[in-house]
């Protein structure tokens, strides 16, 4: 999934006031390029990798010192150009990594953003991260909505963004957790929750 543009995210962030004003409940949605860096262990990676190149060309090949010393640095830069791609940083890190990330991220995100201030404790965070393939719902402990209804929630999110329609799947995720949180959290008229930013891009 590639970043999200400036008239995509407009829409998306219109579902999301939209899905706000069916509920007093603090409702919003972060999507993020990746949760980490994950570049310090392929970057020692690749590091090794090209430390221990020149010796197969030293023990199976005729090749001078300085073509080895080029190839080795050539090696070299190639592993490090295709890690500036944080997609590929992702993909290279162990899933278990990936998910403690975006889980930790998610977390900071709900906090940082106020949500976990609410006089109710009944605010909800959607956390995206676009690089990991990655979609979580952080609720806090007045939402008596059954994890069931989450879980369902964060499939379809899943599953349409893998389709590659991310505007799409941020939208009809606008749309379904507003209505959960509408059933237990009806809206106040002139409730400071629907005049807050509901859209955040990291």
């Amino acid at each position: 999934m590639t970043k999200l543009d400036k008239t995509t995210a407009q829409e998306i962030e219109a579902a999301f006031a939209a899905a706000q004003r069916r509920t007093r409940a603090p409702l919003g949605c972060v999507v993020a390029e990746a949760s980490a860096d994950y570049a310090l262990g392929p970057a020692l990676a690749a590091a090794a990798l090209a430390m221990f190149a020149p010796w197969p060309l030293i023990a199976f090949t005729t090749l001078p010192p300085g073509r080895i010393y080029l190839a080795q640095l050539a090696l070299f830069a190639v592993l490090i150009a295709a890690l500036a791609f944080a997609p590929v940083r992702a993909a290279l890190a162990s899933r278990a990594r990936r998910r403690s990330a975006c889980h930790r991220a998610a977390v900071v995100q709900f906090s940082r953003l106020g949500f976990a201030h609410a006089p109710e404790r009944n605010g909800a965070l959607l956390y995206v991260s676009l690089s990991e393939r990655y979609a979580r719902i952080v609720a806090d402990v007045g939402l008596e909505i059954p994890q069931e209804e989450w879980r369902a929630a964060v499939a379809e999110l899943a599953a349409a963004l893998k389709a590659g329609d991310a505007k799409a799947a941020l939208i009809a995720a606008a749309g379904r957790i507003g209505a959960l949180l509408a059933q237990d959290f009806p809206p106040t008229p002139g409730g400071q929750a629907a005049k807050a930013r509901r859209f955040h891009m990291l």
